[in-house]
């Protein structure tokens, strides 16, 4: 009788562990559940701002492209009408027996420009037979002559419409360099929208540059001072996803569980407050997440 009582309470001692290991198993698959559903929430959230940021910034670049083409435009209408390319022709009254005219050919009497070559012939008198027999360069030269200005080439108008030399590619990383450190200067500063403009934009400009982590370390801080904590979240996400052996990706983990403790999800908090102690034991913002973590309990 004893030795059934004895195997009784073996097997239920072994069933009551099972059952709690199988508890902490559910536990903690529900918790990485959890994690993946908002994780890809998050994703979706940030791919839907960078589509709409994309298309904000094509949409400028096509009104930059039109204004840049209405200026070329304008300017050219007016050299060329300072040049007097383009004059308005007065309609000749019809002679009362008009006569038939000499065909003038463009350019083959010296002296003569095109805009000469170009008037209306029915103002010009009919040449007497005494004017006939006078050298060519008498009858082509007129008693107001255009300035030379006027005998401006096509290719000349172009050559005086070409912009400056396009920026080379040390002077361009110096423009990206100077937006960064002006948008983190910003940030710091307390003036978190100014600066995530600036970042934004060097971001797009820059894809590739090797300040693009703290870029975006910058940008989920500005959205952490405007109190946007689900925005912040996915800017420092993107710094763990995308360089997660930056110097940065343990700050971005020490912020990220921060912006959860501010929404109020303790556990999401300390789930990533512990990713940093793990992965970075070492690293600055270590204390830090020891600190948060003794606060919320965990």
């Amino acid at each position: 009788m004893r030795h059934k009582a004895l195997i009784l309470a073996l097997l239920t001692v072994s069933l009551c562990g099972c059952a709690g290991k199988m508890d902490a198993k559910r536990g903690l698959s529900e918790e990485w559940r959890l994690r993946s559903l908002e994780e890809n929430f998050l994703n979706f959230k940030e791919g839907q701002r960078q589509q709409e940021e994309q298309g904000r910034d094509q949409q400028r670049k096509m009104m930059e492209r039109m204004k840049a083409v209405e200026d070329s435009v304008q300017r050219m209408q007016e050299q060329l009408n300072a040049g007097g390319v383009v004059m308005p022709l007065k309609k000749a009254e019809p002679a009362a027996t008009p006569a038939p005219m000499a065909p003038v050919v463009v350019g083959t009497q010296p002296g003569t420009t095109p805009i000469e070559a170009a008037k209306p012939e029915a103002v010009q008198p009919e040449p007497s037979p005494s004017a006939a027999s006078q050298p060519a360069t008498s009858q082509a030269e007129p008693a107001e002559s255009p300035a030379p200005a006027a005998a401006m080439t096509p290719d000349a108008v172009q050559s005086e419409q070409r912009t400056a030399p396009a920026a080379t590619p040390a002077q361009t990383l110096a423009k990206g360099a100077a937006l960064y450190h002006e948008g983190m200067t910003l940030v710091a500063a307390d003036h978190p929208e100014e600066g995530r403009k600036l970042l934004q934009e060097f971001l797009s400009t820059e894809p590739n540059s090797a300040l693009v982590p703290n870029a975006l370390y910058w940008l989920g801080e500005s959205h952490y001072a405007d109190k946007h904590y689900a925005q912040a979240i996915m800017s420092f996400k993107e710094v763990t996803r995308r360089y997660p052996k930056h110097t940065k990706a343990a700050a971005a983990l020490l912020k990220i569980g921060m912006s959860y403790a501010m929404m109020g999800e303790k556990d999401n908090a300390s789930l990533y407050l512990r990713a940093l102690l793990q992965d970075f034991p070492k690293s600055e913002p270590a204390p830090l997440a020891r600190k948060k973590l003794a606060e919320l309990g965990r």
